[in-house]
């Protein structure tokens, strides 16, 4: 297993600055949460793409996820709305072009949320069709797609493995892949054994702490997560991908670099990460 900081972190901070930061903890690798201010696909994106490929190339550090901001930005591949769902897969697309141009093979998708005014149903072949058409981009690109679920405060589509499960099936492309999300795990009342038993892969893990009834992105020991059981589930099951620490929270904002060092200092204890 390899352990990544996340820049969602360091959201009011220079990305330079974070990428200082991770440098100095002994970490070579990074999920590129792909948002303002730090880099966003419709703002000087040659320029600011070819900014952060030098940063990056300088510390030898190497993105293991490219993940686009999608729960904030007027986005939704599950949208009722025809040109808004079409404007959310164009946006998905050429992130995925941005990811290449960082060297990454992966990206983050998520199911999206559907409208409440219509049937669950509905909103789900909206969301189906629309990752369909990520995933044969992806597909021609080499690009792996890690679909993650999110959390009930966050969507009615995908919150849990067997939604992954499902979409999966539906789709049926090489590049669509399983990830977990600890936080999402826990409120769906699954553990890591579930997402195993369930999915043909597990591409990706964010590994993040909570309070057990919202979807706070607390820094390990902040919560009430077994996230040393999940690690020593991933281990089992001989995972070699990375671990993000995707901590959240304007109390981290604020100070992120304590968060961070002491949830590296507590996985490392651990002692499961790649040498």
């Amino acid at each position: 297993m390899k352990i990544a900081g996340m820049n969602i972190t360091y959201r009011h901070f220079p990305f330079e600055h974070f990428l200082d930061q991770v440098t100095g903890l002994g970490i070579e690798h990074i999920e590129l949460w792909a948002g303002e201010p730090h880099l966003y696909v419709y703002r000087n994106v040659l320029g600011n793409l070819r900014h952060v490929r030098q940063q990056l190339k300088s510390r030898d550090m190497k993105v293991v996820c490219y993940t686009p901001e999608q729960c904030v930005y007027p986005f939704n591949i599950a949208a009722s709305d025809l040109q808004l769902r079409q404007k959310s897969i164009d946006y998905f697309i050429d992130n995925l072009y941005a990811a290449l141009e960082l060297e990454t093979d992966m990206m983050l998708v998520t199911s999206g949320i559907g409208d409440f005014a219509v049937p669950q149903l509905e909103s789900w072949k909206y969301a189906s069709d629309s990752i369909y058409q990520i995933s044969r981009v992806a597909e021609k690109e080499g690009v792996t797609l890690a679909l993650e679920p999110l959390t009930r405060f966050e969507s009615n589509l995908i919150i849990d493995a067997k939604g992954i499960k499902r979409m999966l099936e539906e789709i049926r492309s090489p590049s669509l892949k399983g990830m977990i999300d600890t936080v999402a795990m826990q409120l769906a009342n699954e553990t890591p054994e579930d997402y195993f038993s369930l999915l043909p892969e597990m591409v990706h893990f964010h590994l993040i702490d909570g309070d057990g009834s919202s979807d706070a992105h607390l820094a390990l020991d902040d919560g009430v997560l077994n996230w040393r059981e999940y690690l020593t589930s991933l281990q089992s099951h001989h995972y070699e991908g990375a671990c993000t620490l995707e901590i959240m929270g304007f109390n981290y904002y604020q100070n992120p670099q304590e968060a961070l060092r002491e949830s590296v200092r507590k996985i490392r204890g651990m002692q499961f990460l790649s040498p």
